[in-house]
């Protein structure tokens, strides 16, 4: 055995040591066998056949082990400027490219056998993921006394052992004084003297014991305190009073509580988040220990490749980072295989059942650790623990109260929170003050629930509370920011889930329906409208099968359901959309409820948008006006503008739209009041910037499409932002000419239309690409679609987006509806296409198109028309063309790029030079 020495490292073979500058290198067993080959062998090629049996003794099941030791290693040789130490040579192996001095470790003389007594432990495996938690303690030896507190296993009693390990050279004796068999406190004392060698007479050892240590320095131990809790904090304090050289270290899942003592929590190993795939099981503690442990005592060396890597994040995840349990989850991949075991984990305690034979009795199981603590707890605390197992994930102090009142009084719940709490059973989220119970807990107090007859009435108060919140949720909305509001009621999914299963199961109809009902703004920013679907139409069912409705449930079911039909069914669910959204404004004249009639009412006026049916749209709003005056008038303006909008008249909508943006603050998102759910604010942006662009008003068309794009990224609202980027944004970047910008929007509308399966939307993208020609979407399928549903904006808006590169059919299939909006337009690409077939009827249309548009104020569509005049100008028309041209240019205050372009070449050129519109 030598010592190796390279750059800043030092590698002692003996000692099994890698330290760099002299401060030890964290590194594993495997990858430090490695690093002892390539080193004796540095600047030589090692084959990875020599490394398999030289670590794996020839294995060839280790080729994917090999590649994350290797991976491990070069991590811990990194330093900045030698980050190539362990380089991989193609088809041959590795090399340690590093000059490499021997020398042989300092002779020390064998030391003399002293009288060394004590008990303390060595370690039988690898401690893995608290070395900082060592380091820590090692630095907080302010006190005499520390206490190591957590949940039963946590790993208390490997980190106590390897903490007196490491200063046990300090001490002259040791001793590990395990309190888990004893049945009653009184006999700590005399245990203590037994291993400590001491014959002590009389009914109270402890002074026999003080007088026996003395000014000795020595190091105790005493593990499992929490069952004996008060008179191990007897004995821990008397002895720390009274033996100045003492160091006591102490393990239990609640405090001491004895002034002297210093309290260090002992936390999880670290855990993947929610969907993070890491490259490396080295990446996380808890993965890592899952790997250690599964191949040194198994054998197993092939959990490497990146699916197995997303299993096991996934394993230790739903373990909770626990390493107990994750002994006894690694203890069963070589019978259950991880897909089995990850698979199985819904039930841990029926699952983790096997661990180590050697280790004590209420450690062999998940059951008997609980078990164990179970025992300990006062009716009370075991009363709460089992209520508050309905929870899915973390809850408030008052969702705690609130499903545990059926059985105590407050004072009662908050000193059993507040035991629970002591007694490391539960814990604080890691993201604030809420609580939580880890996951094999939570089993584990749920099966106890089962069995106590008390379920039924914790399940009722957890759904009713879960109602609660889903109300507090809907008022909030306006009130808060997407991210704060995400973060107080996203979670709240889960518990959601739970209380409409509990209430399908004991038949409770009417929690249901409310449930159901109020849950609808959850479901959608959450992107599950899909999953909403199922328990709608189950509601619906209900609805349908019941005489006595509740109004008030079922307008708000129905606009719900109208509302997914709309968005999710897109054509295929307009019909049904339509019937569920007249259905809930019966309901809600019935309550003269004008919100929930304005929100039924504007749901069908969408629809009708959607198809093309403006006028009847319109008509709609102003029956609505005459029904319920002032209370109406917001969301009238917005309709109003919407469909002015697309029939042409582009001052009254930018106008109404302007009133319906102030009318409650520029802040209000008004999805609440929308059937289709479309934010008011964000409607009312899009048809100011769209108008502002058809007037030529490019500058406060950009404008507004900033404070647009910035408004809808911010409230993160998915429809809201489909609706923007498919009618507004898109639209107007695409028709100035700014294609990046265009594209890019486009993006995030494909994005999010498919992540929260809004089919509706996803049409309108799969419409704008063919439209641009990209490759994204088959022509035919995105033909067929725009055919299938006919006239309206999806449409009109595809035909602006593609201009030439569409076909007749498109175009007269949208002149024939009531596209005023873009009429022009179309009316100048018809033309187009008739003068290249070389119809002189091209011209006719061309100028109808622009006459159209002059009467809009649509100088956007004007100055297009009259380019396009001006190019196919004959000979006696041009110089009358190019006046127009030089006329309407001097309209505009900023002329969009596109069309200026073509302006200025037919300025400057011969009806010969000038070149087709495109």
């Amino acid at each position: 055995m030598a010592v190796l020495r390279f750059f800043e490292f030092e590698l002692d073979e003996s000692r099994r040591l890698l330290t760099r500058a002299g401060n030890p290198v964290k590194l594993g067993s495997k990858a430090l066998d490695i690093l002892v080959v390539l080193a004796s062998k540095a600047g030589e090629v090692v084959t990875r056949e020599e490394l398999f049996d030289a670590v794996w003794s020839g294995s060839t099941s280790a080729e994917n082990s090999l590649r994350v030791q290797i991976m491990a290693l070069r991590k811990a040789l990194a330093t900045g400027e030698t980050d190539d130490l362990v380089q991989s040579v193609a088809g041959r192996g590795y090399l340690l490219s590093a000059s490499v001095q021997r020398q042989k470790p300092v002779e020390i003389p064998a030391p003399r056998i002293l009288e060394v007594r004590g008990n303390l432990p060595g370690m039988h495996t690898s401690i893995i993921g608290r070395g900082d938690f060592i380091r820590r303690c090692l630095e907080a030896r302010r006190t005499r006394v520390m206490s190591v507190v957590g949940p039963g296993g946590i790993g208390k009693t490997t980190v106590a052992i390897e903490f007196a390990n490491t200063i046990r050279e300090e001490y002259e004796s040791a001793f590990f004084v395990d309190l888990a068999a004893l049945k009653s406190g009184a006999r700590i004392g005399p245990t203590l003297a037994s291993l400590m060698g001491l014959s002590v007479y009389g009914s109270d050892p402890m002074p026999g014991i003080i007088a026996a240590i003395g000014h000795s320095k020595m190091i105790f131990v005493f593990d499992n305190c929490e069952h004996v809790i008060e008179q191990a904090a007897e004995v821990i304090e008397r002895m720390s009073l009274a033996c100045p050289n003492v160091f006591i270290v102490a393990t239990s899942r609640e405090t001491l509580g004895i002034p002297s003592e210093m309290v260090r929590r002992l936390g999880p190993l670290d855990i993947p988040a929610e969907g993070e795939s890491p490259a490396s099981p080295a990446s996380y503690s808890a993965m890592a220990m899952f790997m250690d442990r599964v191949e040194h005592s198994l054998e197993i060396a092939s959990l490497n490749q990146i699916d197995d890597l997303v299993r096991v994040a996934a394993i230790v995840r739903k373990l909770d980072g626990i390493p107990l349990a994750i002994e006894f989850a690694a203890a069963r991949v070589i019978d259950l295989g991880l897909d089995q075991l990850l698979n199985s984990l819904n039930q841990p305690l029926t699952v983790l059942r096997r661990g180590r034979r050697t280790a004590p009795h209420r450690q062999q199981t998940l059951q008997a650790t609980l078990d164990w603590s179970y025992g300990f707890l006062t009716e009370n605390e075991k009363t709460v623990l089992q209520a508050l197992s309905v929870f899915a994930q973390t809850f408030s102090r008052d969702g705690a109260a609130l499903v545990c009142r059926p059985f105590l009084d407050n004072d009662d719940i908050e000193d059993a929170i507040w035991g629970l709490q002591s007694k490391s059973l539960l814990s604080r989220s890691e993201t604030g003050t809420a609580l939580r119970l880890l996951e094999t807990t939570r089993e584990y107090a749920s099966i106890k629930l089962l069995s106590s007859m008390r379920e039924t009435p914790v399940r009722d108060a957890h759904a009713r509370f879960v109602l609660a919140r889903l109300q507090d949720a809907e008022l909030e909305w306006d009130r808060l920011a997407t991210y704060q509001w995400l973060t107080s009621y996203g979670e709240l999914i889960n518990d959601l889930r739970l209380a409409l299963a509990f209430c399908e199961a004991i038949g409770n109809t009417g929690l249901f329906l409310k449930l159901v009902a109020c849950s609808g703004l959850l479901w959608t920013q959450l992107g599950l409208m899909n999953e909403q679907l199922l328990y709608i139409e189950k509601a619906i069912e209900v609805l349908d099968r019941t005489d006595a409705r509740d109004p008030a449930i079922d307008t708000q079911l129905r606009s719900a359901y109208g509302a997914i039909a709309y968005n999710v069914h897109s054509v295929a669910g307009d019909a049904e959309a339509i019937r569920q959204f007249d259905l809930a404004a019966s309901s809600a004249r019935t309550l003269g409820d004008a919100t929930k009639i304005l929100r039924a009412r504007s749901g069908v006026c969408a629809v009708l948008t959607t198809q093309g049916r403006y006028r009847e749209a319109y008509g709609l709003a102003l029956t609505l006006r005459d029904e319920l005056g002032v209370a109406a008038e917001s969301t009238v303006n917005r309709i109003l503008a919407h469909n002015s909008h697309y029939l042409g008249s582009h001052a009254d909508a930018f106008g109404m739209a302007e009133k319906a943006l102030h009318a409650n603050g520029v802040n209000v998102r008004g999805t609440l009041t929308s059937g289709a759910n479309f934010g008011q604010k964000t409607l009312s942006l899009m048809i100011m910037a769209k108008t502002a662009y058809l007037r030529g008003e490019i500058a406060t068309s950009l404008e507004l499409l900033d404070e647009l794009t910035a408004d809808v990224m911010a409230v993160d609202h998915p429809i809201s932002t489909c609706l923007a980027f498919s009618v507004g944004v898109c639209p107007v970047y695409f028709g100035l000419g700014m294609t990046e910008k265009g594209r890019y929007y486009l993006e995030v509308l494909r994005d999010t239309s498919t992540r929260n399966s809004l089919v509706r939307w996803q049409e309108w993208a799969d419409g704008f690409d063919y439209a641009l020609g990209t490759d994204i979407v088959a022509p035919s399928t995105a033909l067929a679609s725009l055919r299938l549903a006919g006239n309206g904006p999806r449409l009109e808006n595809t035909i602006t987006i593609g201009g030439e590169r569409i076909g007749l059919d498109l175009l007269e299939m949208a002149l024939s509806g009531e596209a005023g909006w873009c009429e022009p337009e179309l009316l100048r690409l018809k033309g187009i296409k008739l003068l290249q077939r070389g119809s002189s009827e091209g011209r006719r249309w061309l100028t109808q198109g622009f006459e159209l548009a002059s009467r809009q104020s649509a100088r956007t569509w004007q100055l297009r028309c009259a380019n396009s005049l001006a190019t196919f100008a004959t000979a006696a028309s041009f110089d009358e063309d190019r006046l127009r041209v030089d006329r309407l240019l001097g309209e505009f205050t900023e002329v969009p790029a596109i069309d200026l372009a073509i302006s200025e070449r037919i300025l400057d050129g011969a009806p010969e030079m000038c070149e087709l519109w495109r």
